[in-house]
């Protein structure tokens, strides 16, 4: 993979997986709840699940070029085009409320809150058709970037974690700003995708 497409590919992971989504909003509000230590085991369950999935992304969208030839250059306008809806939906979204997050966390509640994600399925399977694919297909590679991928999230999601009460407000007074930002690194993201820029 050129490194530039590296780049792409890591700064619309990051943009994805660590804007506010069902993760980082659990995570914010448990935590601030809860303390990051409780927040361990729903964590792990996330990456545990994350981690599924990308390996499942990867063997998908592998296997579908094999049996569908010459479906990759299309698959990056379909994964543009799902890039494109979550800067509108990023663009869009609002604050946090304290209604998140009622239960205590666990490991089992973070892998079926990830396994059934649906912004993280459609996240892994944007990133292996969009950027790896094209580039790569040796298997070992594959999951090498399957963990890469996992790794990003992980990151948001400590981020997440620890900032509780004070990304929350921080959050709270500037989303707007915020989700401006990472909407438009979004679109470049998509624009780059489709060789436009």
């Amino acid at each position: 993979m050129p490194f530039s497409v590296f780049i792409d590919m890591t700064v619309s992971a990051c943009v994805t997986v660590w804007s506010p989504g069902p993760n980082n909003i659990l995570l914010l509000s448990t935590a601030s709840k809860y303390g990051v230590k409780k927040n361990l085991r729903l964590m792990l369950g996330i990456w545990t699940g994350s981690l599924t999935l990308m390996c499942l992304s990867g063997i998908f969208c592998s296997a579908l070029s094999t049996v569908i030839p010459g479906i990759q250059p299309y698959m990056k306008y379909v994964g543009a085009a799902y890039i494109l809806y979550l800067a509108f939906v990023t663009f869009r979204r609002r604050p946090p409320t304290d209604a998140a997050a009622e239960k205590e966390p666990s490991y089992l509640m973070g892998l079926i809150l990830q396994l059934l994600n649906v912004k993280i399925i459609i996240y892994g399977l944007t990133m292996f058709s969009s950027f790896i694919l094209p580039h790569e297909q040796r298997i070992p590679v594959l999951f090498l970037y399957a963990v890469y991928l996992m790794i990003i999230g992980a990151l948001g999601n400590l981020i997440w974690a620890f900032a509780g009460n004070v990304l929350k407000r921080f959050y709270s007074e500037h989303y707007r700003l915020m989700n401006s930002i990472m909407a438009l690194l979004l679109v470049w993201c998509a624009l780059r995708i489709m060789g436009i820029l």
